[in-house]
């Protein structure tokens, strides 16, 4: 039966801030518009209107002035930024072995943060009294460090399975025993006393890369960001926005059936999936074999050294000529470039991003799933596609899980 806590929801820290107010903010705050005119023009207001709405948005706290824009002739326009330390935001990632945990202000900016070691087997309960607990300590940090910031505000959460987008449950996560359906919202609210909201990992990720990609003014509106760790996930962004899907499945590539792999078992329990083929944790299963067989005097030496193997001893060997780590990867790349052959044909994005620590430390990855993309998938598709790796996977899940909470914290707030 999943756990149910028996609290009520925190009240909303923007509930005294007017539905438009928050709308001439939030414009301002995802820099869609930041003058008084492309307000009106956004919003189908006066201008005079807009004007009394940015003034009680600075009384509030939420906006400052931020110089002006450039004059198309005449005076030029003022323009606002959101104040990003008007509040903080609390960061947790739950992951197989760690916890990621971290507070940022309302920009998604990292104050402080940590990784702590901790299986995810030991349950929803512990694992998440652990997080709050650890935040409690990271937040006296930045309140220290950071005196001038607000109050806490929202906390979002990044978990490695799927997550029902109505609710917030993990539902059936193949590495997260105990989990299926609990409330994690309602768990963490009670904790931390803030409202809560939680997606997927991988959604989380794409969340923080785009908040960054906007301000390098690298945006794409159609997007895969696939993350090729213990599991294998991607994210979608369909025309700018997130897609879900109806329940919050979309995305979830690592256990789609790949033909090379009939006879392996998979954590899900069914045979064939992608992730018992190219994930991390198959990728040790293979490695260990190797060592135990004395395929890899290289990894053989590892495991003796340290009694287990970890992805960072593979990436090791690819470096030091290992043939076994290289087989390896070349194995787990090949099989992400056929699953994103696939999904580039269908979805015809402008660009991939690959994260994850075999892709971010092995540069032949990236080549092996490049060439098998365009080899497999449509010319058309592929004629303008770019596929790159991202070096910040753990800071976009931070930055992605403040941004989630804060995006749904004004939405929320205008309902």
């Amino acid at each position: 039966m999943a756990h149910t806590p028996s609290t009520t929801a925190p009240a909303h820290p923007l509930a005294g801030v007017s539905p438009d107010v928050l709308t001439v903010t939030n414009l301002i705050r995802t820099g869609r518009a930041v003058t008084r005119q492309a307000i009106a023009e956004a919003t189908g207001m006066g201008r005079n209107t807009v004007s009394v709405l940015i003034n009680d948005a600075v009384d509030a706290g939420l906006l400052t002035p931020n110089g002006s824009a450039p004059s198309t002739g005449g005076r030029a326009p003022a323009t606002w930024r959101f104040r990003a330390e008007a509040g903080l935001a609390l960061a947790i990632g739950v992951h197989t072995t760690t916890l990621r945990l971290a507070v940022a202000d309302l920009s998604g900016a990292t104050l402080v943060s940590e990784v702590v070691d901790w299986p995810i087997a030991r349950g929803p309960e512990a694992t998440l009294a652990e997080a709050a607990a650890r935040l409690r300590v990271l937040l006296a940090r930045a309140e220290k460090d950071w005196p001038a910031h607000g109050q806490v505000r929202v906390a979002g959460i990044s978990l490695t399975g799927p997550v029902d987008r109505h609710s917030g449950r993990p539902i059936a996560p193949p590495i997260m025993p105990g989990w299926d359906g609990f409330d994690v919202v309602g768990t963490v609210q009670a904790l931390l006393g803030v409202p809560v909201v939680v997606d997927n990992d991988v959604n989380v990720m794409l969340t923080g890369f785009l908040a960054a990609a906007a301000e390098r003014q690298d945006m794409s509106e159609d997007l895969l960001y696939v993350q090729v760790g213990t599991g294998i996930g991607a994210g979608l962004l369909a025309s700018g926005r997130i897609h879900h899907g109806a329940d919050g499945a979309a995305g979830d590539i690592g256990h789609v059936r790949v033909t090379t792999s009939d006879q392996v078992i998979c954590r899900c329990g069914r045979t064939g999936c992608l992730e018992a083929v190219a994930g991390g944790w198959a990728v040790l299963r293979d490695a260990r074999r190797a060592a135990n067989d004395g395929v890899s005097p290289f990894l053989r030496g590892r495991l003796e050294q340290a009694g287990e193997l970890s992805i960072e001893d593979v990436i090791t060997g690819v470096a030091a000529g290992d043939t076994e780590c290289l087989t390896l990867t070349v194995r787990s790349a090949t099989a992400v470039g056929d699953a994103l052959a696939m999904l580039v044909s269908l979805l015809n994005p402008a660009r991939v991003v690959l994260a994850g620590p075999m892709p971010q430390a092995c540069p032949i990855f990236l080549e092996v799933a490049q060439r098998i993309v365009k080899e497999r998938a449509l010319g058309l598709a592929t004629r303008n596609l770019r596929i790159s790796v991202t070096s910040e996977g753990l800071e976009d899940e931070r930055r992605g899980a403040a941004v989630l909470a804060v995006s749904a914290l004004f939405d929320g707030a205008r309902r």
